[in-house]
């Protein structure tokens, strides 16, 4: 392992341990915590369709849809804070996109990542918890290009403890992972203990997507 590649593990380290728990505008809500287990039972089989307009370079997302948790949210793009940490939005009814990064439908790890709950409620990313193998997960920008991904599994992991390559790092596969807090909540830290991470891979894109791809660098393959 060359030395950049340890530097990229250490600041996806950083980003792993920050995603969607950070906040400037809102303190985390520590009356009704997010429980979860090892890892959540799937049920379902599903076989992702094969993509055929490859090389596809990705879209900038407007939108994404989980229908089967009744998730509908704008999404917008954060980058690295100040610290090195990624950045969440500060309306905690949005989705945040890692930018500079992998763009959803491209190949490799594209990370979204949102707030689970706040001092008032439950935030966008609350029901994530309750997602099976098997339901989809619609990404739509703005030119209507709609990518279609299916839900491979759904794993909490203590923080410390999270597959950070495997989150974060290349792949040649068409993947969205979506982040999330999860566990209990520490008063005396202000954060969970630990992260929910969806796992999905690309099955299908719309007609839409056949025009020219965006231009992006795509600095984390660099």
């Amino acid at each position: 392992m060359n030395n950049k590649w340890i530097i990229r593990i250490i600041v996806l380290l950083v980003l792993l341990c920050s995603a969607s728990c950070s906040s400037s505008t809102e303190d985390h809500r520590s009356s009704n915590p997010v429980e979860a287990g090892p890892e959540i039972q799937q049920t379902k089989t599903v076989k992702p369709v094969q993509v055929k307009n490859k090389p596809f370079r990705g879209i900038i997302p407007h939108t994404i849809d989980i229908p089967a948790v009744r998730i509908h949210s704008i999404v917008e793009p954060v980058t690295y804070l100040a610290n090195g940490q990624m950045g969440v939005p500060g309306n905690t009814d949005r989705v945040g996109y890692l930018s500079p990064g992998i763009l959803p439908g491209a190949a490799g790890n594209s990370i979204m990542d949102g707030h689970v709950d706040t001092y008032t409620g439950p935030a966008v990313f609350y029901p994530l918890k309750k997602l099976k193998r098997g339901d989809f997960v619609y990404v739509t920008g703005k030119n209507g290009c709609k990518l279609q991904f299916v839900v491979e599994s759904v794993k909490f992991y203590l923080t410390s403890e999270a597959p950070v390559q495997t989150i974060f790092g290349p792949t040649d596969e068409h993947r969205l992972n979506l982040i999330t807090c999860a566990g209990r909540y520490s008063r005396s830290k202000k954060e969970h203990e630990g992260r929910l991470v969806v796992y999905t891979k690309l099955a299908h894109m719309n007609s839409a997507c056949e025009q020219p791809a965006v231009q992006h660098k795509h600095e984390m393959q660099k």
